[in-house]
């Protein structure tokens, strides 16, 4: 082996780690091992009982994605990131920092599966083991779960558009206004002057 190429497994890791764990990433971060990956797409699909028979569908709606995954990071080699480019910290503390990190900004990112991409993900539950085995080792299940992202757009409606401007039309500022005096009744007049003769 030449003195460079031993140069680059010692920098990079392992030639195994270089070409096929990259393809594999939580937002910026790389698993250097990923134990399993779970995928729950699930349609659902709504019920609704009628009078006599069985429940009839109406509605159909997709659900977010949800992916389960078991990563392991070890100090036995970095991962060279060929998209920056750079050497990625395969520290187990460092990583768990870094995914506690992640999850605590709530900022979606992309999450790439073997399978697939998921965009707008979340982390739900990060649940570490730490046992004999992976006492130098970061040994997570990771539950990650899509959310849907909407624009909201408020808009208002004319007056004159409106079928009852003077109970639907919004408040506007009118400026300072003064009270005009309530007219007083004869009714009224007589009976505080019959309260005033007792």
């Amino acid at each position: 082996m030449s003195g460079l190429s031993a140069l680059g497994i010692v920098l990079a890791g392992s030639l195994e780690d270089v070409l096929l764990r990259t393809s594999r990433s939580i937002g910026t971060i790389i698993p250097q091992c990923t134990v399993e990956e779970r995928v729950v797409d699930e349609l659902e699909i709504t019920d609704h009982p009628i009078e006599q028979g069985a429940d009839i569908t109406d509605h159909a709606f997709k659900r977010p994605s949800i992916v389960t995954a078991r990563y392991g990071w070890s100090n036995s080699g970095s991962i060279f990131n060929l998209t920056t480019g750079g050497i990625v910290s395969s520290d187990p503390v460092d990583i768990y920092n870094q995914l506690l990190a992640l999850q605590a900004s709530r900022q979606p990112f992309t999450l790439q599966t073997g399978k697939l991409s998921y965009d707008n993900v979340l982390i739900k539950t990060i649940e570490q083991l730490t046992d004999m085995k992976t006492e130098n080792a970061l040994s997570v299940t990771i539950t990650f779960k899509q959310i849907i992202i909407v624009s909201l757009q408020a808009t208002t409606l004319q007056a004159a558009n409106q079928a009852n401007p003077a109970q639907t039309a919004p408040v506007t500022n009118g400026g300072t206004v003064q009270p005009n005096p309530v007219p007083t009744s004869v009714l009224s007049t007589i009976t505080s002057y019959g309260a005033g003769v007792q």
